[in-house]
């Protein structure tokens, strides 16, 4: 028997996450008692779990590079030659430990030029697509400030980025100007190991968190993406499953627009994508 919840009433909580100019809302209902769990044991997790946690780390980079990085900044991949490869042991471990080092030497060189970079680092050993192992590397976004082109090859200041790197090569491309960054997202995240529990990547303290903000609704009904906005992926709804979660950005008005009766001058006020109408 399919269960219907759409209409289906009770209490649910709507989350709304804005990263950048990105906004997710995602439903779900609100029990009366917690469920009660078993003992965890750290590793000990399902093929969906893993599956699960990995999305989870998509959507989660995203709204970090979302909230934190622009045109500009760069996504660097540091690669290993023979001698470096030898030199790390040849495993992710190894890999992992010199990305970390690489990430200190060029935050010590930006300070001393006084700039606080942000960045995101993450280590792989996967094709994203084949899932098939290939040679630890490390991916990179970093702040573009004091990186510089010339003669082909990326400089921090008057130094090669790869002479800072020491083990290799460092491929670099630019952000583009997107307004969402899950793809590049979705790229690392695909590439890291698919080990239980393990973070799939780590970033600077000091990035700016999104915003979020939470409603109470009386309503099971499906979320919508608001009309004129761009739909991303991402948005899904499966009662069955539990799934009721809408990814877009927002249509941009035109302040030409006019603003006419109660009902515009309303949605004015508190923004189309706000709600579902049936809030406390």
């Amino acid at each position: 028997m399919t269960r219907n919840t759409q209409g289906q009433e009770g209490l649910y909580m709507v989350t709304k996450i804005i990263s950048g100019t990105v906004v997710e809302r995602r439903k779900t209902r609100i029990t009366r008692r917690p469920a009660k769990r078993g003992g965890r044991v750290r590793g000990n997790s399902s093929e969906k779990k893993i599956v699960g946690n990995r999305e989870h780390a998509k959507l989660a980079l995203a709204r970090v590079l979302n909230c934190n990085f622009a045109p500009g900044d760069l996504w660097l991949t540091a690669k290993f030659d023979p001698r470096g490869l030898e030199e790390i042991g040849g495993t992710y471990d190894g890999a992992k430990a010199a990305g970390k080092k690489f990430i200190a030497r060029l935050v010590y060189r930006l300070r001393k030029l006084g700039l606080t970079p942000k960045w995101v680092l993450a280590p792989s050993e996967i094709d994203g697509e084949t899932g098939e192992l290939v040679r630890p590397h490390v991916h990179i976004v970093i702040s573009g400030d004091a990186f510089s082109l010339r003669d082909k090859q990326l400089y921090l200041g008057a130094e090669s980025v790869d002479a800072i790197w020491g083990l290799g090569c460092v491929d670099v491309q630019f952000l583009r100007h997107q307004a969402d960054y899950k793809p590049l997202a979705d790229y690392i995240v695909n590439q890291s190991r698919g080990v239980p529990d393990e973070k799939k990547w780590t970033c600077s303290r000091n990035m700016k968190k999104p915003i979020v903000r939470r409603e109470v609704v009386t309503s099971g009904g499906q979320l919508r993406v608001p009309a004129g906005a761009l739909e991303l992926p991402g948005t899904r709804y499966d009662p069955e499953k539990g799934q009721n979660f809408v990814r877009y950005i927002p249509r941009v008005r035109d302040p030409r627009e006019k603003i006419g009766g109660h009902k515009e001058m309303a949605l004015a006020m508190v923004g189309e994508e706000e709600g579902d109408g049936d809030g406390f």
